[in-house]
């Protein structure tokens, strides 16, 4: 265990982010996510950890100084009797000799609301108020769950105002909660290595108006939501490793434009029971597309209700509609050119009639053609600038002279000295050709040489 915590005070340095204070870790997410389901377990550690601050003391406030050194080391642990925690407590054991000094500030708090008889508000959990009593920045929650444990997020994370980091890397969600809309000053959102597809990334991500960096590597994506393209500071977008994404890109850039138009047909459910007022209000609100978490509009009570229902619409992305998930519907794919440093990026929009749908596959259209001729005018005005360039030069030698006049002098005495040496070559095979045919010169012969039937001996 000595090993387990400095390890964790190294990780815990490590994935600090620089200026955005201590971060909030899985186990602590784990250890409070059991304490609310076993609330009778919360009051026994409650009651033992303010026995171990100190047993003479009526307050918590000497195991909470700043100074490191009043904190109890792991010996201490060990001999006051908390050493015997159950494996399937592990989390309670890493926060104890990791980070106990947030656990002691949470016990001392909760004993000092009781005293006052605080009582919490309607909906506030334990989880929500460990989180408030350190405003947190940074939440780094990678790897918490293991094959066949309820992965769902608890939306006690998402109602952090201040957060600007989140990372949820290999968690194996399957969707993200509405409720990701809440963190408005975040910057960073981290999703690495789940399986979430494009119907699972929830249309509140446009509400991140703050948000400049999304890690979707290895998930199952064949193309990116239609909506990210409204983020007005997102800059960057791993997409990479993802289910079928570059076929579904070569497959979709060569389809016929008039196919990437692709109904999709639902058995409409009746529904058993009429619905309610409230549930009208929220699929109007939810789809005009506004941030109704932070709307003053809005009672706090319909955020939560909204914030369930949510998943069971899909919102047109050009007119103020939403649907239930179970009627009919159009997927509309589009690309951007260039879009966040890529040339090719396809975009998955949905779309309530094919008049929406026809309103937002044409204009992208227009624009993926207008941008693809503006990139073949760019290069044929650069081929057009290499060719002055070639016919301005007084030969291809001097068009290929990059260097200096200094430096370039030896190459062009070198080629005077070549050519000087070539026409001697030519002299001296000149002067040998007119030897050779004067050596071969036929002479007419003389008179005695001739026979009587006029042939000529040699």
């Amino acid at each position: 265990m000595n090993n387990l915590g400095s390890d964790l005070n190294a990780s815990i340095r490590a994935d600090n982010m620089e200026g955005m204070g201590e971060p909030f870790l899985g186990f602590e997410l784990l250890l409070f996510r059991r304490f609310q389901h076993h609330p009778a377990l919360w009051y026994e550690w409650r009651e033992r950890l303010w026995k171990r601050a100190d047993p003479g003391a009526e307050t918590l406030e000497s195991a909470c100084l700043t100074d490191d050194s009043a904190l109890l080391s792991l010996e201490s642990l060990e001999e006051l009797g908390v050493g015997d925690i159950h494996q399937d407590l592990w989390y309670l054991s890493v926060m104890l000799h990791g980070r106990p000094k947030h656990l002691l500030e949470m016990v001392k708090q909760e004993i000092e609301r009781e005293k006052c008889k605080r009582f919490p508000k309607a909906g506030e959990t334990l989880l929500m108020r460990y989180l408030k009593l350190h405003q947190f920045t940074v939440l780094s929650l990678d790897s918490m769950f293991k094959f066949g444990d309820d992965n769902r997020l608890p939306r006690e994370i998402f109602r952090c105002p201040n957060v600007k980091y989140l990372s949820l890397k290999y968690n194996g969600l399957e969707h993200l909660p509405c409720d990701i809309g809440r963190m408005a000053s975040l910057e960073y959102l981290a999703l690495t290595n789940n399986k979430l597809s494009v119907w699972s990334l929830p249309y509140s991500l446009t509400f991140l108006t703050r948000l400049q960096t999304l890690l979707l590597d290895n998930n199952l994506l064949d193309a990116l939501p239609g909506f990210l393209t409204k983020l007005p500071c997102l800059k960057t977008v791993h997409r990479h490793g993802n289910h079928n994404y570059f076929k579904s890109t070569f497959m979709w850039y060569h389809t016929d434009v008039n196919l990437r138009i692709i109904a999709v047909p639902c058995e409409a459910q009746a529904h058993k029971k009429q619905e309610s007022l409230q549930f009208w209000a929220a699929q109007s609100i939810i789809g005009s597309k506004s941030n109704f978490f932070e709307s003053a509009s809005v009672a706090p009570v319909l955020k939560d209700y909204i914030a369930e229902i949510y998943n069971l619409f899909n919102i047109c992305h050009h007119c103020d509609k939403a649907q239930l998930t179970s009627a009919n519907g159009y997927k509309v794919i589009t690309f951007k050119n260039p879009y966040l440093g890529n040339t090719c990026v396809p975009f998955q929009h949905w779309a309530c009639s094919l008049e929406c749908a026809r309103a937002v596959e044409i204009p992208a259209r227009k624009e993926q053609i207008s941008a693809a001729r503006q990139l073949d005018q760019q290069y044929e005005d650069y081929i057009k600038e290499c060719m002055r360039k070639f016919t301005s030069c007084r030969s291809p030698r001097h068009f290929l002279s990059f260097g200096s006049r200094e430096s370039t002098e030896p190459r062009r005495a070198s080629w005077r000295a070549g050519d000087v040496m070539e026409g001697q070559r030519k002299e001296v095979s000149r002067r040998r050709r007119r030897r050779d045919r004067e050596k071969n010169k036929i002479v007419p012969p003389s008179d005695s040489s001739r026979t009587n039937c006029g042939c000529v001996l040699s």
